[in-house]
């Protein structure tokens, strides 16, 4: 029986509205007039007056124009072929301080169709292109259509594994789920066979004889655009190429394509923006996202608020608000959580094993991949959300299952017959007792820099499907029959190519504990304030807290809510306190240049929750 799931991606592509669909439409239905102008032939007096302004045509009478068309606003332009022009009137702006006469200057134009308002200026060739009302193209080399285009939809792309093997159709409006979904689930050949069918549809229903500008668009100082689909209101600007694109833009989420950029067989979604001379090949960029400063995106897909910049992404599917602003590679990954960073000199992309580039790596949801580490494939961090990889750590193909971890060189030596050279050193629930100020700020951070509207990203950390991997990971460290000193993977499933001390277990499991009790006292406060919860997630506090708070009234237990809390707090502080300290005792003026960690704005909104949930605390217990 097909996944579900899938049947509902296929149905959504089939059931697909959308601009591109509907200029694509248009285009079929009245080739000759896809702007629906009132029409009429020139006049003699209006050819004797374009003719006199330099203008030319094998035929004039192929050319239509509107009815109250102003042939003085036509000059120096060569017509071929059968083209629609609307009328003029007025200025357009090309640059926010710069307004121009509307009207088509020294172009040349071959079966094109230019709308109402539009400015056309230094165009040494437009071909079959179809220009909406109030459109710019400015000092272009070419802006073509092959006759046949898709617009950079009819691919698939390798993500994950480089060879093939979860290759995911891509489509105007998809989302990192629906590309997420399609990647992991390869055994339903029936479903997937549903999507690829569906996706032919839609491909059919999209192409197009004719490149489209819409509404409000504008193209300036770029050589050469060829069979693209440019969204209402966006930019594109000093671009070196763009062919077989689609981009989706609005008036209030301007879509750009600037600085010496090259964009080729892709798909910008609304707000998205290749710069720097960046370069995209075969890739999705979803809203909001970016890629700058010599960034590099190959067969990739890249979610909401994520910026790729500097480095390389190839055959990688990234998710939402992922730091990639460095020097760094990123091949072969499956990462739809995102969440995470890429720091400077970061290899996460040892795929090769020297007989096919056919490895993969699944980061976990905030994964922080540390200065010049180098991450050997394959590997499974998927289970081991918000964990971090350290500085110049270079890791073996394995599968760690340990949320909030560290993986580290070791600390101290050990024994070499225990364990082998070339493990790493695990610290299960790191990010919970040394760098809980990391946690608490990612979630005000993507709160905050989230601009995507057709997504539905979740900015809580402690959410129920962490905290079952969390739940999972203690109950791991505390099956321990025999205790040792050091551990490897033959001791504790899920600790992947790492050993790990008992004082480290140890560690961990009061840290999953405490988070464990943290989160799921805050279900019940929730619950008991009668706020909509997920499902099963009331379900899974009061199990969890049958066996951390057992025997306790819920007033007592929501009491402890606020201890949890402040203990929360206070770790937050201290782990910025930390920064102070030893900033302070190498920079003699470390305070005149730092916000000390009383005043952080971070640590002051974990103090803020602790205010917040002993009020809320309070008028529960009042009213039970």
């Amino acid at each position: 029986m097909p996944n579900q799931q899938l049947v509902d991606i296929a149905q959504f592509i089939n059931e697909i509205e959308s601009d591109l669909i509907d200029a694509a439409q248009s285009i079929r239905k009245r080739p000759e007039n896809v702007l629906g102008l009132l029409t009429r032939e020139l006049t003699r007096e209006e050819i004797a007056i374009m003719e006199d302004r330099g203008c030319r045509s094998d035929d004039w009478s192929l050319i239509q124009v509107a009815e109250d068309f102003d042939a003085f606003r036509v000059r120096r332009t060569h017509f071929v072929g059968q083209c629609v022009i609307g009328r003029f009137s007025g200025d357009v702006a090309i640059l926010p301080d710069l307004k121009l006469p509307t009207g088509i200057y020294g172009c040349t134009l071959n079966n094109c169709q230019i709308g109402n308002d539009c400015l056309l200026e230094n165009v040494r060739y437009a071909a079959h292109i179809i220009a909406h009302r109030e459109s710019v193209i400015f000092d272009v080399g070419s802006i073509i259509c092959s006759k046949n285009a898709t617009f950079g939809c009819d691919q698939q792309l390798p993500v994950a594994v480089e060879i093939g093997g979860r290759d995911v159709p891509v489509w105007a409006g998809m989302t990192i789920d629906h590309a997420a979904t399609i990647a992991k689930n390869r055994s339903d050949k029936a479903g997937l066979e549903a999507i690829a069918q569906a996706h032919q549809n839609y491909v059919k229903e999209i192409t197009s004889s004719c490149s489209v500008i819409q509404k409000n668009a504008i193209i300036r100082h770029t050589e050469r655009v060829v069979d693209t689909y440019v969204g209402a209101g966006a930019l594109i600007d000093h671009a070196l190429e763009i062919q077989n694109v689609c981009v989706l833009s609005s008036v209030d989420e301007c879509t750009r394509i600037s600085g010496g950029a090259a964009v080729h067989d892709a798909i910008m979604q609304w707000g998205s923006k290749v710069a720097g001379n960046g370069i995209v090949r075969h890739a999705a960029l979803l809203e909001h996202s970016a890629v700058d400063a010599d960034g590099v995106v190959e067969t990739s897909i890249i979610g909401p608020n994520t910026s790729i910049e500097k480095g390389e992404v190839t055959a990688s599917l990234v998710g939402p608000f992922v730091g990639f602003h460095h020097q760094s590679l990123l091949i072969a990954a499956l990462w739809p959580e995102g969440k995470g960073n890429i720091a400077y000199g970061s290899m996460v992309g040892s795929n090769h094993t020297s007989r096919a580039p056919d490895q993969e790596i699944w980061p976990g949801e905030g994964t922080f991949f540390g200065l010049g580490c180098s991450i050997r494939f394959p590997a499974n961090f998927n289970e081991a959300p918000y964990s971090v990889i350290g500085s110049g750590v270079s890791t073996l193909p394995q599968r760690m299952r340990f949320p909030f971890s560290l993986i580290n060189t070791p600390i101290e030596p050990v024994d070499a017959e225990a364990v082998p050279r070339a493990y790493n050193e695990l610290l299960p629930g790191y990010g919970i007792y040394y760098n809980a100020y990391a946690i608490e700020r990612m979630e005000l951070k993507f709160a905050q820099r989230d601009k995507s509207r057709r997504h539905n990203l979740n900015y809580q950390v402690l959410r129920p499907e962490i905290m079952e991997l969390v739940e999972a990971a203690l109950q791991r460290l505390e099956s321990v029959t025999e205790v040792k000193d050091i551990y490897t993977s033959k001791d504790i499933e899920g600790i992947g190519k790492n050993f790990l001390r008992d004082q480290s277990r140890t560690v961990g499991i009061d840290a999953y504990k405490r988070e464990l009790k943290r989160y799921s006292l805050r279900v019940l406060l929730a619950e008991a304030e009668q706020y909509e919860q997920l499902a099963g997630s009331v379900e899974f506090a009061q199990r969890i807290l049958s066996g951390l708070m057992p025997d306790m009234s819920l007033a007592d237990r929501l009491q402890q809510l606020v201890k949890v809390e402040e203990e929360n707090a206070r770790i937050v502080q201290e782990s910025k306190e930390k920064d102070d300290v030893r900033g302070q005792s190498i920079f003699e003026n470390y305070s005149d240049a730092h916000v000390a960690a009383a005043n952080d704005p971070v640590v002051a909104c974990a103090w803020k929750r602790v205010e917040t949930t002993t009020k809320r605390v309070a008028d529960v217990v009042k009213s039970l």
